[in-house]
């Protein structure tokens, strides 16, 4: 009998998370994409402060990396307050056909917020090192830069973010014209290892009743290898979050924030709470046949 997403057996956590993390001398966290859904990085954020867990240095990529640049640049803090104004600007400008070709003024709404709650100038000063993961449309290979060390460090966020039709003009970085780092690598979190790091904190939207984490197209279910398993530590909801990939209702988004907060405690300090037990209640053929056009409007949306 065919498997099931519930029947698959869920990557087993670590027995003793929490110390793990307090004994590590060098901690990265890493944050995958998923759009309106990386909401849920935040309540876990809020949670490891509350623990005394904190980076030295943080991985992202897609929509992570706005949680991890306000992380790095100290301003973790603001990030209800980053949501909530992002949220409430217009998505949609028809006089922005003329200047990018696109109804969707994403980029200026990422340039708006970014300035006001996190501040090129403080993430570049930062002591917390943030590596954004990009793919390169030439090849589709996965590369990472070192926000702290451009000019303007919105650059890469804004180049790890690039969908079409959402973006219509691929960043151009040394050259190369880079996009969405999701396509390739949803989990890097072997950059925190070869960076230096001795125990990962890796934060990813999937919930434990859809299978194991999604890496990329080719590996959907990722398993973690032994080399790494040990010092991995997955926060990730139990069931599908209730909000959609490209959701704007702030009671949703909230709720949302608040499941990464109780989901955290659960997995580090064995905390039980009935509401981290919330699904979404949509058709999963539906979020996987997204999944699948979101994918290759950014292959095709590259140059050749």
């Amino acid at each position: 009998m065919d498997e099931t997403p519930t029947d698959r057996p869920a990557a087993a956590p670590h027995p003793f998370p929490l110390a793990l993390l307090r004994s590590a001398t060098g901690i990265g966290f890493v944050f995958s994409g998923g759009s309106a859904r990386c909401a849920f990085q935040i309540g876990v954020i809020e949670a490891l402060a509350e623990l005394g867990v904190r980076p030295s240095l943080c991985v992202a990529v897609s929509g992570g990396v706005w949680n991890a640049a306000a992380l790095a640049a100290g301003t973790a803090e603001k990030l209800r307050f980053y949501w909530r104004s992002f949220m409430r600007m217009p998505h949609v400008d028809l006089t922005n056909l003329a200047r990018e070709h696109s109804p969707y003024r994403f980029s200026e709404m990422h340039r708006r917020a970014f300035r006001r709650y996190i501040g090129g100038e403080r993430l570049k000063r930062s002591s917390i090192p943030l590596l954004v993961g990009v793919s390169r449309l030439r090849d589709r290979s996965f590369r990472t830069f070192d926000a702290r060390a451009f000019e303007d460090p919105l650059l890469p966020l804004l180049a790890s973010n690039y969908l079409p039709p959402f973006y219509t003009h691929a960043p151009r970085i040394e050259g190369e014209r880079y996009g969405d780092g999701s396509l390739v690598d949803n989990l890097p979190y072997e950059v925190a290892f070869q960076s230096g790091c001795d125990a990962v904190v890796l934060v990813t939207q999937k919930g434990e009743s859809e299978g194991l984490p999604y890496r990329n197209p080719r590996d959907p279910e990722h398993r973690i290898p032994g080399e790494h398993r040990d010092r991995v530590v997955v926060i990730r909801p139990r069931h599908r979050l209730p909000a959609a990939f490209t959701e704007r209702r702030w009671p949703v988004l909230v709720q949302t924030m608040d499941l990464g907060r109780l989901r955290t405690r659960e997995i580090l300090l064995g905390e039980r709470h009935p509401e981290t037990a919330v699904r979404h209640t949509g058709s999963r053929l539906v979020s996987l046949f997204s999944r699948l056009v979101m994918t290759r409007l950014l292959a095709l949306g590259a140059p050749r």
